[in-house]
């Protein structure tokens, strides 16, 4: 028996890629075996951040990196971070972001509903979504018109739910037209 057939799940033939809804992905022998040595065991689960960030960070050539459940965790708890920082009481005080900055500029035909929509995730964290271009056109000077004080973030969104042709490439985005209090 399998364990599908042991709960009453039925089989799937993924054609889509990597979607939170089939599971994410398929993780690798060597991830199961680790999981599986520290499952039976307690941890300092803070510990154990810091050091998977160290490793995420190595291997992906980043300051940090952040273990979450799904890339809408990603993008809720990324998009708290720009607003916060490591300051606790402003953490504490999320999704309250009155008088933090708290726009993400992204482009309409990223704003798309990959099992949930993006703009609720954008959301959860107190921030508020704020459109650039149409549905199948985003061009370099509305980005620019749309970052001003209140940005804290430009979210772009690599998905093949999203818009393609005619958005903003991210090859072309550049810090350069980004006011200096966003940089």
């Amino acid at each position: 028996m399998t364990i599908r057939s042991h709960f009453g799940l039925r089989p799937v033939v993924n054609a889509s890629g990597t979607m939170t809804g089939l599971g994410a992905s398929i993780a690798r022998p060597e991830v199961i075996e680790a999981v599986a040595a520290i499952l039976p065991q307690f941890v300092e689960i803070d510990d154990l951040q810091r050091r998977a960030s160290a490793a995420i960070a190595t291997a992906c050539g980043s300051e940090a990196g952040y273990i979450t459940a799904s890339a809408s965790a990603g993008i809720t708890l990324t998009i708290a971070a720009t607003m916060t920082g490591d300051d606790l009481g402003l953490i504490e005080r999320l999704p309250d972001t009155g008088t933090l900055k708290n726009e993400v500029v992204v482009q309409t035909g990223h704003l798309v509903n990959y099992g949930a929509p993006l703009d609720q995730a954008i959301r959860l964290c107190g921030a508020r979504a704020v459109a650039v271009g149409a549905a199948t056109e985003a061009h370099g000077y509305q980005l620019a018109a749309a970052i001003n004080a209140r940005t804290t973030a430009a979210l772009f969104v690599v998905s093949h739910h999203t818009q393609q042709y005619g958005m903003i490439s991210s090859k072309n985005l550049s810090p350069s037209p980004m006011p200096r209090a966003f940089r």
